[in-house]
């Protein structure tokens, strides 16, 4: 029996996307009651990594998946999202530094040579990469959502918790679209299982993480994982649902705990 195809007003998603945070970030809040600095540490990754999506965006629409309108139209529409909300972390990090303080903005740069390699790849699979991508876009927001909830947890200001729940709420919207196309173009083509399969295990989590050094990353997974392992062991689990997924262990080998 043939999944049905999913349904999803992107129209809607792009009419109402979430601009700008910044009239709401309440910064002041942290003039009083400062963040700490393994907190802060925190936001600047999540912040850069946020950025980086326009690097992996770049790389999605040179592919098949931008034959996809509907897609395409989602994709770009999220990445505009995620690009504020990475403002939005910018400028809480900003608060908590004396005025003038210079901002790094430079983009992370992926090899030319990568991309062209790795364009030629995706046109020559053709369709299948649309799954890859879908995919890619759900674990990622599985994992990064869950690093959501555990940052307001070690850190409960309630300041950040309130732009944090607010993310998380966007999040859940980008995750309705990913995972619906996900498992619908994973169940209807056996090559895309095969695919798919094999780009996860190759894919550096989170997406993003080549942007920065690889001690941030494990700082990441540390300090949000580390007491909290069942979370890790609950994300692969979720991997495992997808069809044709299972047995990967991704995250547990990205958080190496």
């Amino acid at each position: 029996m043939r999944c049905p195809a999913p349904d999803f007003d992107v129209r809607e998603y792009a009419r109402d996307a979430a601009a700008s945070h910044r009239d709401e970030l309440e910064l002041g809040a942290y003039k009083t009651s400062p963040l700490g600095a393994d907190t802060l540490r925190l936001l600047r990754y999540l912040q850069i990594i946020e950025r980086a999506t326009m690097t992996h965006l770049r790389g999605v629409l040179v592919t098949a998946t931008h034959k996809d309108a509907r897609i395409t139209a989602f994709l770009t529409t999220w990445a505009f999202e995620k690009y504020w909300i990475a403002d939005a972390f910018e400028q809480i990090g900003l608060a908590h530094q004396p005025e003038g303080t210079d901002v790094d903005r430079a983009p992370f740069i992926t090899p030319v040579e990568r991309t062209i390699r790795e364009a030629i790849y995706a046109n020559i699979v053709g369709l299948p990469m649309i799954a890859v991508h879908m995919t890619l876009g759900t674990i990622d927001t599985w994992l990064s959502q869950a690093a959501y909830r555990r940052l307001i947890e070690i850190e409960p200001h309630p300041q950040l918790t309130r732009t944090i729940e607010k993310f998380l709420a966007l999040k859940d919207r980008q995750l309705e679209f990913f995972e619906l196309q996900s498992r619908y173009r994973l169940t209807e083509s056996a090559q895309a299982r095969k695919i798919t399969k094999r780009r996860l295990v190759k894919t550096p989590w989170p997406i993003g993480a080549k942007a920065e050094p690889p001690h941030e990353t494990e700082f990441l997974f540390q300090r949000l994982f580390g007491s909290a392992r069942e979370i890790i062991s609950e994300l692969d689990a979720r991997i495992d649902s997808l069809p044709g997924q299972s047995g990967l262990n991704l995250i547990r080998k990205a958080a190496r705990l």
